[in-house]
């Protein structure tokens, strides 16, 4: 008996409904499959990253456009090539080595390449390459992905550059120079030479700096370190050490002469005037020379060594060089020795001021005197202002021995004058003291102190050099210090480099006539010139002359006879304590008039 024909219906209904199941998840799984597809051909297509597919034998099937924009290849001009046509061959065999061992091992790698465009360019490039296998684990494929990192180089570079070299110069810096150094040091052990060390700074470059503005002294350290490169040879080094300090390391050295001619045409180099924004700027070098191996072996003993000689440079006048010595370190010790006791100086009242009397040649009679600042050391006794003012000054401590000379020189023209005796007193500032813009207010509350014993007649003493620094702060300076019934003088006129443009608007009474020109103005028709045209021009512009060390008679009947209103100097007399001042002034014996001399004879 055959079944019934419902049960077979329902079988094959059955059937045709789990098909149809089947069917419809094999089309999902086919869209999901063409999406993916679809989705990886748009990555693959859009990715900025260049993307190479190549066979299990490197040989290139597939690249996307971001290959072609990178490259400068299309695929129908790359493909069943290797890669390595890619190549510039800059990269080395143990690079390539190592890809493919990584490769072969752990089935990845990346690293950096350097590859060649179509149009010949040369570039760095990060790529990262994987190996594709199957189920079976056969290798299938390489697929490479890589970008151009130019750019992230040339800022790699950028940052390797300022790390190793000043920003402003483009010189060498410290790093940089100890590296080179250790380098030429090697290299001059290996052939039994020299190297000689020069440690330069700028003389007067402070002043050019404060003057015209910080973007004028970078142009002017521009200028010099183009001058130092182009006076040396490419092998030695020019570097920067900060502010407007260069070293120059001369390699290849046989005897000093050698580094001598190297560092007399540095000189000249750096003396000729600059042109800087429509200014012509002038400044000088001073050259500290060390040699290796005499004056040490490292950079740190010979820059030590150069930068004794170079104090000594300054010290001598600037504007050349010198070689370290075993004299000159002992010097330098005694410099640091002397600026220790200074610093120590005021705490234990060393200081002293002695007063040199002003002759009034219209009277005969003692009408100022000018305060001397002396140091009596404790062991060395009195020490020469020429010794300790210039280490004063270099150390910072002027600022402190200054005011204390003014509050002084003040206090003791008041006890002076509770005794009778009524002189105006001069006093010396220091450049920095002048440039101090709190020094007027300091000034007011001095003479504000001791104004009970009457107006107190002050007369400051600024160089030549000093009101040509800046000139138009000076003028400033100069105003704000007269506002309260100060005088102010010129000192050593005529040694400095005076503009009649600017001298005519300076606020001073008087000039001081150097006494540099007095001492020969009986023999030297040039210094008695100079002097009498000093006294011409003081008096055309309504000002007073006083004459520095005077010392013969002879010298003080020519400047009573051109003019000059007042003298001072060891005829007169030498500079007394301050308690000497009163008995010499009592002992002393006016002159109604100065007709003749003989007095002195």
């Amino acid at each position: 008996m055959r079944p019934s024909l419902p049960d077979a219906s329902f079988a094959t209904d059955a059937s045709r409904h789990e098909l149809e199941l089947r069917n419809a998840q094999l089309a999902m799984q086919i869209r999901a499959g063409n999406a993916s597809l679809d989705l990886m051909a748009k990555v693959f297509t859009h990715i900025d990253e260049a993307v190479v597919i190549t066979d299990p034998e490197a040989r290139i099937l597939m690249v996307n456009p971001a290959f072609t924009r990178l490259t400068g290849y299309a695929l129908d001009e790359v493909v069943g090539l290797d890669p390595k046509v890619l190549s510039a061959g800059r990269t080395s065999r143990e690079v390539y080595g190592e890809m493919w061992q990584s490769l072969a091992d752990q089935g990845s790698w990346q690293g950096e390449l350097w590859d060649r465009r179509k149009s010949g360019e040369d570039y760095p490039k990060w790529l990262s390459i994987v190996a594709v296998k199957d189920a079976e684990g056969v290798l299938t494929h390489y697929i490479g992905t890589f970008t151009d990192i130019s750019e992230r180089k040339a800022a790699e570079q950028r940052i390797l550059h300022l790390a190793h070299h000043d920003a402003l110069t483009q010189l060498p810096n410290r790093l940089n120079l100890q590296q080179r150094f250790e380098q030429a040091l090697l290299l001059a052990q290996r052939h039994d030479k020299r190297l000689a060390l020069m440690l330069i700074d700028l003389d007067r470059f402070k002043a050019i700096n404060d003057t015209l503005g910080h973007h004028v002294g970078d142009q002017l350290l521009i200028e010099v370190a183009a001058r130092l490169r182009a006076a040396v040879r490419e092998s030695d080094i020019v570097a920067r050490l900060g502010g407007d300090e260069f070293v120059v390391v001369v390699t290849d050295v046989g005897e000093a002469e050698a580094a001598a001619q190297v560092a007399h045409k540095l000189v000249d180099s750096l003396s000729v005037p600059y042109l800087i924004g429509g200014d012509l700027l002038r400044t000088s070098p001073s050259i500290g020379v060390s040699l290796q191996p005499d004056d040490g072996n490292d950079l740190g003993e010979l820059l030590k060594s150069a930068d004794v000689a170079m104090y000594f440079a300054k010290s001598q006048g600037r504007n050349q060089y010198q070689f370290f010595s075993a004299g000159l370190q002992e010097n330098a010790v005694r410099r640091m020795t002397m600026e220790a006791d200074l610093s120590l100086a005021l705490e234990r009242q060393e200081f002293e001021l002695h007063y040199q009397p002003q002759l009034d040649l219209a009277t005969g009679g003692i009408c100022g005197v000018e305060a001397l600042l002396r140091w009596r050391h404790p062991s060395a006794g009195l020490v020469p202002p020429l010794d300790f003012i210039p280490v004063a000054e270099e150390s910072g401590l002027i600022g402190q021995i200054g005011d204390w000379v003014l509050s002084t020189a003040i206090a003791q023209q008041a006890i002076w004058r509770a005794q009778g005796i009524d002189l105006q007193v001069s006093v010396n500032l220091s450049p920095s003291q002048f440039r101090d813009h709190r020094l007027p207010r300091r000034i007011a509350e001095l003479l504000d102190s001791h104004r009970r014993s009457g107006a107190p007649a002050l007369d400051l003493e600024i160089t030549e050099s000093m009101s040509m620094h800046a000139p138009e702060d000076a003028i400033e300076q100069m105003r704000a210090l007269t506002a309260d019934g100060v005088t102010l003088s010129m000192d050593d006129f005529g040694t400095g480099y005076s503009s009649l443009a600017y001298l005519k608007l300076f606020p001073i009474r008087t000039l001081k006539i150097d006494r540099s020109f007095v001492k020969d103005i009986e023999t030297d028709a040039d210094d008695a010139t100079i002097c009498d045209v000093t006294v011409l021009l003081a008096h055309k512009m309504g000002l007073e002359v006083i004459a520095e060390g005077v010392e013969t008679a002879g010298q003080l009947k020519y400047l009573l006879s051109i003019g000059c209103e007042k003298v001072q100097g060891f005829l007169i007399s030498k500079a007394i304590p301050a308690d000497e001042i009163a008995p010499f002034i009592r002992s002393h014996q006016p002159l109604p008039w100065l007709g003749s001399v003989e007095l002195w004879s």
